[in-house]
């Protein structure tokens, strides 16, 4: 069983939603429909579930146009669970579960199959024990899992889903995205599963495929790992993404994701130079970059994961190849950045002989009058692992000046301080 979506214009007034889009679904695949609010994810569901008619451009149901089939054959292949729905009158669970069984029980009264299939479909949604309960008295992730009931009573070869997650607490989101994927993978009977979502790492893990969407337009379709691209993402979204691999299943993962409207630059705002690594500056390089400082990072490692964090941001960042120790080029490129810095920001970072290098810059910079911040409080020798060496160099900086601060907010608050110092 195949749907497809060819060349389709639809919106509800002059100006279109959609604009020529072309997407398909088959049965056997679990496909993610994304993209940002307004972006036409739920108009599209609609026009494919026959719902709305499109103003250009056709939809097909296994080669015939879908407008051919009655309302009740359409009902037959094709399930749609639409995000949201009034509960005006006092139905049952049960009683919304044996709506889906309509299409195969017109002209006909409701069997024991019926029910049966009913029940089983409740049991599917988790809410087998909500059968005699009014849905008027049902929470909304409650309410949301009835109505996938009564989209899996239909037993329909294709599924259709928008935002069937929300209002689900996370455990529930897991368990009806494993479902979603036995259903589209099961030997016997498989579905064609398409969902609008907006839990990115979630469509990832879970689906075979995805649509990316962008102002009623496909972006981008593929493979998660052929979509989940930074640079897609960002332009899409209009945001700055870091995109990283799940350890536990290879998957990609969006590790941040800030807009870029919080990442405006504060008019004069100082540079900031960060000495950090292994995760220890990704917080603090977020949090002032968003603040309107100008941040550059360095050194570090390739494959570090600050400099992940650095890249995801678009920092300035001076860079040795990974797990080498740092060159006398990389150093100078560090001491560059700093040079031209008016704060320089020393994160909670463990020191061995690999990067003892960055902390002979900071020592070197406030002796040159650079206003220096340290995090991490005074426990010098738990992140010294040069057999004391850092520890000295650390407690020397302490002594000369430099400033203990222990968290981003605070840095923000002495940054701005600074600035307003110099207007």
């Amino acid at each position: 069983m195949t749907l497809k979506a060819e060349e389709v214009a639809a919106g509800y007034g002059v100006a279109p939603v959609l604009k020529e889009i072309s997407v398909a679904l088959q049965q056997g695949e679990f496909v993610g429909l994304i993209g940002p609010n307004g972006c036409g994810k739920s108009t599209l569901l609609r026009v494919l579930s026959g719902v709305l008619k499109p103003q250009k451009g056709r939809v097909m149901l296994q080669g015939k146009p879908l407008q051919s089939y009655s309302a009740l054959h359409r009902a037959r292949q094709i399930a749609f669970v639409p995000q949201t729905e009034a509960s005006a009158f006092e139905f049952t669970s049960l009683q919304i579960a044996l709506m889906g069984r309509h299409p195969h029980s017109a002209g006909r009264a409701l069997s024991a199959a019926d029910y049966a299939f009913a029940r089983q479909s409740l049991a599917l949604a988790d809410v087998e024990a909500l059968e005699n309960r009014a849905v008027t008295t049902l929470s909304g992730g409650e309410h949301r899992r009835v109505l996938l009931a009564r989209g899996l009573a239909q037993d329909a070869p294709l599924l259709l889903l928008d935002e069937p997650a929300a209002h689900l607490d996370i455990t529930h989101q897991i368990e009806l995205m494993l479902l979603l994927q036995r259903l589209a993978k099961r030997s016997e009977k498989p579905m064609g599963v398409l969902a609008a979502l907006h839990d990115l790492n979630q469509a990832a893990e879970f689906c075979d495929r995805l649509v990316l969407m962008c102002r009623g337009e496909v972006a981008a379709e593929g493979t998660p790992e052929q979509v989940l691209v930074a640079s897609q993402l960002d332009r899409v979204y209009q945001a700055d993404t870091q995109v990283g691999i799940n350890p536990a299943s290879g998957k990609p993962m969006l590790l941040s994701l800030h807009p870029r409207s919080e990442l405006a630059q504060l008019p004069g705002a100082p540079r900031v130079h960060l000495v950090c690594g292994g995760g220890s500056g990704a917080e603090w390089m977020g949090r002032l970059t968003r603040a309107g400082f100008y941040v550059s990072v360095g050194a570090l490692n390739r494959l570090d994961t600050d400099e992940a964090a650095a890249s995801a941001l678009g920092l300035e960042t001076a860079l040795e190849e990974p797990y080498s120790a740092y060159s006398p080029r990389v150093m100078e490129e560090a001491r560059a950045l700093m040079q031209r810095a008016q704060l320089v920001v020393l994160a909670a970072v463990p020191f061995g002989y690999g990067n003892l290098a960055n902390l002979e810059l900071v020592w070197e910079a406030l002796q040159q009058g650079k206003t220096v911040w340290m995090a991490g409080g005074e426990r010098y020798e738990s992140r010294d692992f040069t057999g004391g060496s850092a520890a000295q160099i650390l407690k020397r900086l302490a002594a000369e000046g430099a400033q203990t601060v222990e968290n981003p907010d605070e840095w923000v608050a002495r940054g701005i301080e600074a600035l307003n110092r110099q207007t």
